[in-house]
């Protein structure tokens, strides 16, 4: 089965990640080669001098000659150099230039083979992180801790190979040397050493929260009743809380969860009141025993452990990818990044088939089908119900999602079963990938034609396990209710940036949300509304609509071009106003111009869709 073989590495992955990171080499290799051959040079030189002298020595004897020239010919300065009696003899700056060569060697020498060891090591982490949980776990930790540091070390070698460079490279072929250019590169080195130290120790604090409340047993006694008995079957522990809300998806986790005013800890059972409304018993029973097979297999357990390594692993890459000189360690570790999540989604995939099994083994292949295939569909109108609405270009008096939803969802799954891309969706989950439909109804045994989830998908839901909880139908219509005003309210305030107003109604909605500003300096005026920029020292307002460019320059101006009447410029010098004005014009034009941008956007978008297409 696909989702139980390692995942194949493709040419679009070689060219995205594997490739780059093979720039971790290039610095070192280029300076040990640039690095030998000043050493090459300079050893030459040294030797013509010393043999130069040994024949000019007349106190030599040809015998010793002859044995001094030979032993200089054969043993490079480079090695002798080392010896510090023999180094005595040269002056200070030439033991300088051959103890730099010999380090800026060492250096690259020593970056290349541990390049070479880590990346082998991380390979060989990635390899055995297929085969369990508790493997992938522990080859995480290792090579997350192997490659931090790692990556800190080679940007500390990168960092003097290049300041070495910028010397030697002008010096030794030009005879020249930039003081400027050696300057850029020790502070590129400085402020990428920083970075990656800071990145090292940065601990990125998440918190998971979750809209719902906490329904305990004194409230909800059959709830609990019947789930215990669930867990007992499956052969778990149930839950330390069960938290009921209205988002379309079920979920287990042993993550800190934050719930309302308060955080709960522990293992937690996420049931949707909306989707429970809409199940058999038979269905509900196999999702909430698909999750408590999460519990019995430990994947909640290590998905806890994971995720916080994964979060700093996530902070580190970001610092890196903003460290200048760090970029190749950046690179380099988003590889193993990459490749590590094949193996996450490969476990990922087999603990779901696994839930699966379970939960059908104490329902029924149908029980488990009509569940995925109810809670997918439910999910694809809920979307498609929200898209439509928020698509909307006026003010809602409410949105009553709910109530929309209530009434076309039998509808839809009529529509739905007969799609034949239904075999392809794949159910939403806030911690794991779930495989394709067709994979995991043909997993637990059922036909996956049309006929067959058409008839699933319309056998009438019982809400059994809905009404197990006690006052469910004013849980849920508070929610929602609360859902609905922030949605309603979410939609009012993007209005204005989709406006390119057509009305007086859509001129006030824009207005409303961006006023006409004025800005006063001893010279005259500036203003600024939602379609235009006015300088009184232009003679006329440009349109936001026919600007083709604009420059923030040096000496705090904003460089306009404009298509208006010909290819013009205008110029704004933030000088001539207050000096706390200046940026609050800066920042007010930005806005403005960035709320016409964005409804052109809007309505571009628009009209790439067909009229007989859905919203996505």
């Amino acid at each position: 089965m696909a989702a139980n073989t390692t995942p194949a590495v493709q040419p679009g992955f070689v060219r995205s990640f594997v490739l780059p990171a093979l720039s971790i080499f290039l610095v070192p290799v280029l300076s040990l080669a640039f690095f030998l051959h000043a050493q090459s040079q300079f050893n030459a030189m040294a030797r013509e001098s010393i043999l130069q002298s040994i024949q000019n020595d007349a106190t030599m004897t040809p015998e010793q000659r002859q044995e001094a020239t030979a032993f200089f010919q054969s043993v490079p300065v480079s090695t002798l150099m080392r010896d510090p009696e023999f180094a005595a003899n040269f002056d200070k700056g030439a033991v300088f230039d051959f103890a730099t060569f010999h380090w800026m060697i060492q250096i690259s020498f020593w970056s290349i083979v541990g390049g070479i060891a880590v990346l082998a090591l991380a390979g060989f982490c990635v390899i055995i992180s297929h085969w369990s949980q508790a493997v992938q776990y522990r080859s995480l930790v290792v090579g997350w801790h192997v490659l931090r540091w790692y990556a800190a070390a080679q940007t500390i070698a990168v960092g003097i190979l290049l300041v070495a460079l910028s010397f030697w490279v002008t010096a030794l072929w030009m005879n020249v040397y930039s003081v400027k250019l050696i300057g850029v590169a020790g502070i590129l080195a400085v402020l990428s050493v920083g970075a990656i130290i800071v990145a090292i120790f940065r601990n990125p604090k998440s918190e998971f929260t979750v809209e719902g409340l906490v329904i305990d047993d004194s409230t909800s006694p059959y709830l609990w009743r019947d789930l215990t008995e669930i867990c007992d079957n499956v052969g778990t522990e149930p839950p330390d809380q069960v938290i009921a809300g209205i988002d379309d998806n079920f979920f287990v986790t042993e993550r800190d969860v934050k719930v309302g005013d308060k955080t709960v800890s522990g293992k937690t059972l996420f049931v949707s009141l909306s989707l429970l409304r809409h199940l058999r018993a038979g269905e509900a029973v196999a999702v909430l025993a698909h999750e408590m097979a999460h519990f019995s297999g430990q994947d909640t357990l290590y998905s806890n452990k994971v995720s916080p390594l994964l979060e700093r692993y996530g902070a580190y890459l970001q610092g890196l990818e903003q460290g200048g000189i760090t970029l190749p360690a950046y690179y380099f570790m988003l590889c193993f990044r990459a490749l590590f999540e094949l193996s996450l989604r490969k476990l990922s995939r087999s603990r779901e088939f696994r839930a699966d099994g379970i939960a059908t083994q104490l329902t029924s292949p149908q029980d488990m089908a009509g569940a995925l295939l109810r809670i997918a569909a439910y999910s694809s109108f809920r979307a498609k119900v929200e898209n439509e609405l928020f698509s909307t270009e006026r003010v809602l008096d409410s949105a009553q999602i709910a109530d929309q939803i209530e009434d076309g969802f039998p509808d839809f799954c009529r529509s739905f079963a007969d799609d034949p891309a239904v075999t392809e969706v794949r159910t939403a989950h806030p911690f794991d990938t779930h495989p394709p439909m067709q994979q995991r109804l043909a997993a637990v045994g059922v036909d996956c034609t049309t006929d067959a989830v058409r008839g699933l998908l319309m056998l009438p839901p019982d809400s059994r396990w809905y009404h197990n909880i006690s006052d469910a139908e004013n849980l849920e219509q508070q929610q929602w209710d609360a859902f609905e005003e922030k949605f309603r309210r979410f939609h009012e305030q993007s209005l204005p940036y989709r406006f390119l107003p057509a009305s007086v109604e859509e001129q006030v909605v824009v207005e409303t949300a961006f006023p006409a500003l004025s800005f006063a300096a001893k010279d005259g005026t500036l203003t600024i509304d939602y379609e235009k920029v006015h300088d009184s020292t232009w003679g006329e307002a440009i349109h936001f609509s026919n600007i083709s460019n604009c420059t923030l320059q040096e000496q705090n101006r904003l460089l306009i071009q404009s298509e208006q009447g010909g290819k013009r410029k205008h110029l704004i010098a933030f000088k001539r106003f207050e000096k706390a004005l200046q940026k609050e014009i800066l920042d007010a034009f930005q806005r403005y111009y960035g709320r016409h941008l964005a409804a052109v956007a809007w309505h571009k978008q628009k009209e790439s869709v067909a009229p007989d297409a859905e919203p996505a």
